[in-house]
């Protein structure tokens, strides 16, 4: 067996494994900020590089180079939605001492497995592929997920981790989700058609919007960018309608005019489509 999977919680051992590289860590901006929070834990070094803030289509795209001995590469990238083809990734695993790639979300996204690294970790020993159960099957709470690489390099991590990462109500949970298989891909083919329709829908409506232009996602958010601040619109629609949109200002790169908005049922989705009308003829964007 050339490589093998381990289940895991949300922890810093990846920064370990970053900081085990001996070299700098190459992170877009913005950026899921948990992959600087485990740099930290570790005091090891990265960069940002700054991701540009336009594209026309979802993806498949080219992965922006990054000049750094590691890369973190997040596909599908958070907090856009841009879909990084498998092709653009590749060369990256002859050019980085260590490549880390996320792949939280892919299983959300119709075709998205044809862009996945899995089938490269058994040729490449620097290449770390994550995935979680959190977003595909909405259990945020379990706190689990899994790392596949060569064995090597998760026996190493594995003597950095805690004793028990996975406690056994989240060990039992995930083996009701994952098998059988059967089960499984029939779940993922709901949440793809999901993605899919919703993802369209939220997309034309929002770019109805007047002041609001949400870019092209491949997952279940939509990065959505405003002509003025949105820090208004977003407090309103907490206090008013009891909805919560995602505030960008934590991300590296972003700032009050951008949103998040998680993708929901039809029926909310109209919710918040209506709210953003509202509150939008009540104070228009500058």
């Amino acid at each position: 067996m050339l490589c093998c999977l381990v289940m895991v919680r949300p922890s810093c051992s990846p920064g370990r494994r970053a900081a085990d590289a001996a070299g700098v860590s190459g992170l877009l901006a913005p950026g899921f900020a948990d992959y600087r929070r485990a740099l930290q834990c570790w005091k090891a070094p990265w960069i940002d590089v700054p991701l540009v803030l336009s594209w026309e289509k979802a993806g498949p795209l080219s992965h922006p180079h990054l000049q750094a001995p590691v890369a973190w590469i997040c596909n599908p990238h958070n907090p856009t939605g841009q879909l990084w083809s498998r092709a653009s990734l590749e060369p990256l695993l002859a050019t980085h001492g260590l490549v880390i790639c996320d792949e939280a979300f892919l299983p959300l996204v119709p075709t998205g497995e044809q862009q996945s690294m899995i089938p490269l970790v058994e040729h490449h020993p620097n290449l770390v592929v994550i995935r979680s159960l959190t977003k595909l099957f909405g259990v945020a709470g379990l706190r689990v997920g899994y790392a596949i690489a060569q064995p090597e390099r998760l026996k190493r991590w594995s003597g950095w981790r805690d004793p028990w990462p996975v406690n056994g109500i989240a060990a039992a949970m995930t083996e009701q989700l994952l098998v059988p298989r059967g089960r499984y891909q029939a779940w993922c083919r709901r949440v793809q058609h999901w993605t899919a329709t919703e993802g369209a829908w939220m997309q034309r409506q929002l770019t109805a919007v007047p002041g609001l232009c949400p870019m092209p996602s491949s997952v279940n958010y939509l990065l959505v960018a405003g002509a003025g601040s949105l820090v208004p619109l977003r407090e309103a629609m907490e206090q008013r309608h009891r909805i919560l949109l995602r505030d960008c200002r934590s991300f590296e790169g972003l700032g009050e005019s951008w949103l998040r908005i998680g993708l929901q049922s039809r029926r909310n989705n109209r919710r918040i489509i209506r709210a953003l009308r509202e509150e939008l003829q009540r104070s228009p964007l500058a």
